[in-house]
């Protein structure tokens, strides 16, 4: 009976976590071109966002700075040419100069904020976004809560930005398309998890059951 409680708990566990409270911050689908390093696309935010609110988004191409001679990802991993102009290769990053929106994030990191939140890479540099990978991805897919991405609530009516991480815009070009991944979809794969799951449990629990029946009946019938 331990096993079946600690099997129904843990479906709960997963059922409570599929059906928790934070919700997603809508995100417009837009293409952030490479030259919008000092200004780009906004967006005003709809509805009240706590810290663990989250954004769920993908974004798919590559930047190109200094006349094609560091092209990377959404995440700031490089993805060619062999060796840029900073020295760098493929799977590796740059952290950009100062009089960049963000000196601290890799050069060509597609940024979200304003200028009194600041602009915070929306992509992390890790390894789904090709962070060592000798071919890294040019599709991407990053989830933040707004506590990790913007480190405070985001109220309604807030006009966000995109922008390049770069310190000018006369050698870049290339584009980023980004949109959210719908959370119905993204939960798709846990509810086909947790249906097997809350089935095997069901059919323990009536396989024990059963056998308690037919281990009680013939003792009934010796007795009679």
């Amino acid at each position: 009976m331990k096993k079946l409680t600690l099997i129904g708990c843990l479906a709960a566990i997963l059922a409570s976590g599929a059906t928790g409270h934070a919700i997603q911050m809508v995100i417009p689908t837009t293409v952030v071109s490479g030259v919008n390093v000092f200004s780009g696309p906004s967006f005003t935010v709809s509805g009240n966002y706590g810290l663990n609110d989250f954004v769920w988004i993908e974004a798919i191409g590559t930047v190109d700075l200094n006349f094609g001679n560091y092209t990377a990802n959404a995440a700031g991993v490089i993805v060619a040419p062999p060796t840029t102009n900073t020295g760098n290769n493929p799977g590796q990053t740059s952290p950009a100069l100062p009089g960049s929106p963000n000196p601290s994030a890799p050069y060509a990191a597609l940024l979200i904020g304003n200028n009194i939140l600041g602009f915070h890479p929306l992509f992390p540099a890790d390894l789904s976004a090709g962070l060592n990978s000798a071919t890294p991805p040019t599709d991407i897919f990053a989830q933040q809560t707004i506590g990790s991405l913007f480190g405070v609530a985001i109220p309604n009516g807030t006009v966000l930005e995109f922008r390049i991480n770069d310190i000018n815009t006369g050698d870049n070009s290339g584009s980023f398309a980004i949109k959210n991944v719908t959370v119905p979809e993204a939960w798709g794969a846990l509810s086909s998890l947790l249906i097997p799951l809350t089935t095997w449990s069901g059919m323990l629990l009536f396989r024990k059951r059963a056998l308690a029946i037919v281990q009680l009946v013939p003792n009934n019938l010796a007795g009679k």
